[in-house]
């Protein structure tokens, strides 16, 4: 099993009959515990401004491969090498299935998905998927 840490997108490994069983979550903190370790996990997708933060157990958790293809045609804005940001529409995912890892950043949330964009003026950039939650 994969070890799970702060900003993985995971899913329940066995949900309860009643849950479904596609839905995903990031995971905001593990809380390291020798007796009983456990994670805060927040849904995602739920169409909710304020979808609740759960804990449970990190044993029932798995790492999950996010399919990139999805974003290919969307406008996005990512961070380039050089610290600069850009705007423009999705044209190639350097990985097709790939552990997004989400973390903080100064003005949103930054993650580790590389894509190539191309702006209003036709021109390519690389840099990795960042979210302004504005």
């Amino acid at each position: 099993m994969k070890s799970i840490s702060k900003g993985n997108i995971v899913k329940f490994h066995t949900p309860l009959p009643e849950e479904n069983p596609n839905q995903l979550y990031v995971v905001l903190e593990v809380i390291a515990d020798d007796e009983r370790p456990r994670a805060d996990i927040q849904a995602l997708n739920t169409g909710l401004s304020f979808p609740p933060i759960n804990t449970v157990r990190l044993g029932d958790l798995e790492v999950v491969e996010v399919d990139t293809n999805d974003l290919i045609g969307h406008k996005v804005t990512i961070n380039k090498s050089d610290y600069s940001q850009v705007e423009g529409r999705v044209i190639k995912v350097s990985e097709q299935k790939i552990e997004v890892n989400l973390s903080n950043g100064v003005h949103g949330v930054e993650t580790n998905v590389w894509l190539t964009v191309v702006d209003n003026e036709g021109v390519e950039h690389l840099g990795t998927l960042f979210v302004n939650p504005e």
